[in-house]
């Protein structure tokens, strides 16, 4: 038995007790109730809900409740012994006599005894239920008792904290069921593709008309640019950063889009148009941001190493993950446990980023590292940029690269300085945590 429980002293000298379920586990409470034998009502607060146990001997014989759900009406009506309408009569013609509703149901052979016994004990069972899956709340144990209508149900403290749990139980496997049967369906429409991308972001999209508009001009770009004061910081943020090392400060964002060069602009417009502005789910892709700009940041690196496009690598790093992004809109919509959210986005982050990529017209050589950033064969064969945007993710996420000795990229990434790298990456958490 919890500690808390034995320390309490005796109802009999005093008028009540009171206490934090938190420190006092409710079933440790009533275990020790039960073997006092003690009699009174103990009343149950959480929040909002509040609930009066009643006690006779160290068993449980009544309840009053402010939970509609645990109501005696509510559990008739739903488990099919009155429809609404007779309902509201026999409650209407029992308050009329002075009778508790489950006698006067008796009386007037809508109930039989067994079946109101049955129903009441589930009544008690159910709220106990729901009192022992509270992770915080508060009790008073008095000796005086509420009125609760006819005691027909009997249960032992323990008996009924065993049988409360088996409901628990019940109740959390039938979830995990269901869960499990919603899962397989929205893993299904993922396979299959059955779900809508969001739009190309105007910004975005106008962006890439500029660019790829052969009569386009770059002050066309810088126009779109600065039409977005949050985008237009973010650059300047980004050439100012260590990624650039530069000597002195760029306060111009012409300057800055000359020194970034197209493709990493488009990156960075990209990953600043996905990011919501409020809510649960910007904290996710904050998070989310913080570990491309460093993965972005160490393909670029071993981009630098193997002569490989520094720029694509760059921007193949920042955003690699954006499926996820996606997932996480898609699957709020949906009734998933968080662990069930977490499996889909592992398994699918990749053919959903993938098919984002072509909606958006992303860059084909972008387009290949989102869609093969886990694939090992990549690695393997030597495959440059989703090799390399592979290993930058394995290193932020172990520190460390794996064994090279059998790949093609061993030679170029022989000078590779994962110490020198780590302390660099220091500098680039803190610049992302400032663009955020």
């Amino acid at each position: 038995m919890h500690q808390a429980a034995k320390e309490i002293r005796p109802l009999e000298e005093r008028d009540c007790l009171q206490g934090d379920l938190g420190l006092m586990p409710l079933a440790d409470l009533l275990a020790w109730i039960e073997a006092r034998a003690l009699t009174g009502a103990l009343t149950l607060v959480n929040g909002t809900v509040r609930k009066v146990l009643s006690l006779e001997g160290g068993m449980l014989v009544g309840l009053v409740s402010n939970r509609p759900e645990e109501s005696q009406e509510y559990i008739l009506s739903g488990a099919g012994f009155l429809d609404a309408e007779r309902l509201v009569q026999a409650r209407r013609e029992s308050a009329a006599r002075n009778l508790p509703l489950g006698r006067y149901l008796v009386e007037q052979k809508l109930l039989d005894p067994p079946a109101l016994k049955r129903l009441q004990s589930f009544r008690l069972l159910l709220a106990l239920a729901d009192a022992l899956r509270w992770p915080q709340g508060f009790f008073l144990l008095g000796k005086s008792e509420p009125s609760t209508g006819s005691r027909v149900a009997r249960l032992g403290l323990g008996e009924a904290v065993r049988r409360a749990r088996e409901l628990n139980e019940k109740a959390l496997a039938e979830q995990r069921s269901g869960q499990d049967a919603w899962f397989e369906t929205v893993a299904q429409r993922l396979r299959r593709g059955d779900f809508s991308l969001p739009p190309m972001p105007k910004t975005l999209l106008h962006l890439r008309q500029a660019m790829e508009d052969p009569r386009g001009t770059p002050h066309q770009v810088l126009k779109i640019v600065m039409a977005d004061q949050v985008l237009t910081s973010r650059i300047l943020k980004v050439v100012n950063s260590s990624f650039y090392g530069l000597a002195n400060p760029v306060t111009s964002i012409q300057h800055a889009l000359v020194l970034l060069g197209y493709k990493t602009l488009l990156g960075i417009a990209t990953a600043h148009c996905v990011m919501p502005t409020h809510g649960a789910e910007r904290a996710r892709v904050v998070e989310l941001m913080r570990h491309s700009f460093k993965c972005a940041y160490v393909a670029r690196k071993l981009a630098g190493l193997c002569g490989e496009d520094e720029e694509i690598a760059f921007v193949g790093g920042l955003l690699h993950d954006i499926g996820k992004v996606v997932l996480w809109r898609l699957l709020a919509e949906q009734e998933l446990a968080d662990e069930q959210c977490e499996r889909l986005i592992a398994a699918y982050h990749v053919q959903v980023g993938r098919l984002l990529a072509e909606s958006w017209h992303l860059p084909e050589a972008v387009s290949q590292v989102i869609a093969h950033h886990h694939d090992p064969e990549f690695l393997a064969l030597g495959v440059r940029l989703p090799a390399l945007v592979q290993l930058a993710n394995r290193y932020v996420n172990e520190g460390c690269l794996p064994n090279l000795a059998d790949s093609p990229l061993a030679v170029a990434l022989a000078k590779f300085d994962p110490a020198g790298l780590a302390a660099e990456l220091e500098q680039v958490e803190t610049f992302v945590a400032g663009i955020f």
